[in-house]
């Protein structure tokens, strides 16, 4: 059976609590990235493109003066270094994810996708894998 530190990606952007919106913002857009995980000497949250716009921009007129803390979700879901993939794809499913940060005693290890799961090159993960992206709901536009 793999673990999610044998596929995870470790090399992961973050930023800080204090991080204004134009930062978080920047920050993104430089890398590609629709969601920040918030540091400070433990892993507090994320921060995701949509938080800006929403809880960011509609909180202040004066967006320089929003912080990552005052918009982030703090109730993420997460897995440990060696859970299996498996019952990682099982918890993404349940509640429906498509990414789960990878946390270990409040530290962040790194963050597995429903993509890294698919691409391990075993069978029964790659099973897993597909189960949850097609059993995650697709948002309606």
């Amino acid at each position: 059976m793999s673990t999610l530190q044998e596929i995870m990606t470790e090399d992961v952007v973050t930023a800080k609590p204090n991080d204004d919106l134009l930062t978080l913002a920047k920050e993104m857009e430089r890398n590609d990235v629709g969601f920040l995980p918030i540091l400070d000497d433990k892993f507090l949250g994320v921060v995701t493109d949509r938080d800006i716009v929403v809880k960011g921009l509609a909180k202040d007129s004066d967006y320089s003066n929003v912080e990552a803390q005052q918009i982030m979700t703090e109730k993420v879901v997460t897995g440990y270094s060696n859970m299996e993939v498996e019952e990682a794809s099982r918890l993404m499913q349940s509640h429906q994810i498509s990414r789960l940060m990878v946390v270990d005693n409040d530290q962040l290890k790194g963050i597995v996708s429903l993509g890294d799961m698919a691409i391990t090159g075993k069978d029964r993960t790659e099973k897993a894998a597909e189960d949850a992206l097609n059993k995650i709901k697709k948002p309606s536009h």
